[in-house]
């Protein structure tokens, strides 16, 4: 009975591990190769052989690319990537799981894979109290010098295939390192920190290996000088989540020490993501970065009163829905956020457009004439 116990337990695991590593959106192009797309999902007539459908009908299967999972409105069947290989092959759930283990180049037997031992725990111990803000600033920063004596080519070219130029990337104190050395990282902020600290810290697992092992492209949260937190983000396609962070709520907003020196009235844009701010610092302008669109917290009103703000959020609903809530946040204190259009995200819109510099100045007196003065409103 323990044996098969232990069977289950690792069968659960690997199948954990199966859907960490696959391509949603391959994985099931593979089987739908007509699926259309709409956002994050694919919608296509249903291929699956047991529900006999006919090809003529309406489109039923409907999946989501982010968490991988399909449903077949017509037969009201759906489940995970998992669940949609056994209906298209036939097989059981354990020679589904074992196939595309293989598949994705994964041991069925013996140890559990290095990505499954260092993913970050699921659920964080009420026994764990988050670290104090003056340890995790030492972790953060240690972690930053190790890693720096790394190779940093790959992380950097991936910076620079997005258009940031080597002295931003220098400024923002961005830091890689490559998979090879990633048990060498290990050690050395084990020789420097006691493992129950680094746990706490959310850098370490219970397993006591280093959560960030397929997010190494670190991008340090600086206040007053000093990385008081970390996120990082995965350089390689396919895999999801795309970023990975330390515990802790974010601290404040991404390259906040560049106001510092700012002067008063300058304009500073407010966008969504690290790539974004960075993208606004390699052209000349100054930015100030939100994890995720409604990131936002009233308390960092406070830092952003001197200057004229530009919300530059994504073009999706998420962004403006954030633009109109931060619009209101600001005239409730006696400020005003003027809001800039754009038909795609910073990154994209400087990167395809050669003039991109000059419009985005141009979209920027827009904005603010309009929101001084609402009466010239189209």
């Amino acid at each position: 009975m323990e044996q098969k116990e232990r069977n289950l337990k690792r069968l659960r695991e690997l199948s954990e591990e199966v859907k960490s590593r696959l391509d949603y959106r391959s994985f099931y192009l593979r089987y739908c190769p007509d699926a259309r797309a709409n956002g994050a999902r694919l919608h296509t007539l249903c291929p699956i052989p047991a529900h006999s459908h006919s090809g003529k009908g309406h489109k039923s299967l409907s999946i989501d690319l982010q968490r991988g999972l399909f449903h077949c409105f017509s037969r009201d069947e759906g489940g995970d990537c998992i669940r949609f290989y056994e209906l298209m092959r036939g097989v059981t759930f354990s020679k589904a799981v074992r196939e595309l283990a293989s598949e994705l180049g994964i041991s069925a037997g013996g140890q559990l894979p290095l990505a499954f031992r260092a993913a970050p725990d699921r659920e964080v111990g009420e026994q764990q109290e988050p670290l104090n803000a003056e340890r995790m600033t030492a972790i953060c920063e240690r972690f930053l010098k190790v890693c720096r004596r790394e190779e940093q080519t790959e992380g950097m070219s991936y910076l620079a295939r997005r258009g940031i130029d080597a002295k931003t990337i220098r400024r923002a104190g961005l830091v890689y390192f490559p998979r090879r050395a990633y048990r060498r990282v290990m050690r050395q902020m084990l020789d420097g920190f006691a493992l129950d600290e680094l746990q706490r810290s959310g850098l370490f697992n219970a397993q006591a290996h280093l959560t960030f092992y397929r997010h190494r492209l670190l991008f340090p949260f600086y206040v007053e000088g000093r990385a008081v937190y970390l996120q990082a983000r995965t350089t390689a396609a396919g895999i999801e989540p795309r970023w990975h962070n330390m515990r802790g709520g974010v601290p404040s907003l991404y390259n906040i020490d560049a106001l510092s020196s700012l002067q008063s009235g300058e304009i500073v844009y407010l966008v969504e993501g690290f790539t974004d701010t960075l993208t606004l610092t390699t052209h000349g302008f100054t930015a100030v970065g939100l994890v995720g669109a409604g990131g936002f917290r009233e308390e960092w009103l406070a830092p952003l009163a001197r200057f004229r703000v530009v919300a530059a959020l994504d073009a999706d609903e998420a962004g403006r829905r954030a633009s109109a809530r931060y619009s209101e946040m600001f005239a409730a204190r006696g400020l005003q956020l003027a809001e800039l259009k754009l038909p795609a995200d910073v990154n994209d819109f400087f990167n395809h457009k050669a003039s991109a510099a000059l419009e985005f100045e141009l979209l920027t007196e827009g904005a603010i004439e309009e929101k001084q003065n609402p009466e010239f409103r189209e």
